[in-house]
């Protein structure tokens, strides 16, 4: 035996219903003279074609998304860097006087400032680099735009 799902009628989650379409089985729900612009603003719909919206914005390079999701990264790693810094003075409280337990706090602080080091410094050279290789080459060869 067989057993088959019928889909759904409509799913308002989605913003699709099924229809008998063999190219893609679904159209946007309304057309473009009712609903010319998705809500969400991720779906943009002109007629029975479609199309979404970068969610980068204007992002197009690769430099470009490196840069995007560097500055993603930071949105991160700043706050549990502070985190890391603060949990390392809690060991220097808990410690209370212990060589062993002051040597952990110690250690810790230290790879976290070694860690924050190395991330700016990475950070630092990225930009020495693309800054001589636009000034030598006479023009904006790298551009993160």
């Amino acid at each position: 035996m067989i057993a088959g799902a019928q889909a759904p009628v409509g799913n308002s989650a989605t913003g699709f219903t099924p229809v008998g379409n063999s190219a893609t089985g679904f159209s946007p729900v309304g057309n473009s003279a009712t609903n010319p612009n998705n809500s969400s603003g991720k779906l943009s719909c002109n007629g029975a074609e479609c199309s979404v919206v970068n969610p980068l914005g204007s992002t197009t390079s690769l430099c470009g998304l490196l840069k995007k999701l560097f500055e993603a990264v930071v949105a991160i790693a700043i706050p549990i860097a502070v985190l890391f810094i603060i949990w390392s003075g809690f060991q220097f409280v808990l410690a209370q006087g212990s060589e062993t337990g002051l040597k952990k706090a110690k250690r810790n602080f230290y790879y976290t400032i070694i860690g924050i080091a190395i991330f700016l410094g990475a950070w630092l050279l990225a930009t020495i680099i693309a800054s001589t290789v636009n000034a030598i080459g006479g023009g904006n060869i790298i551009s993160c735009k």
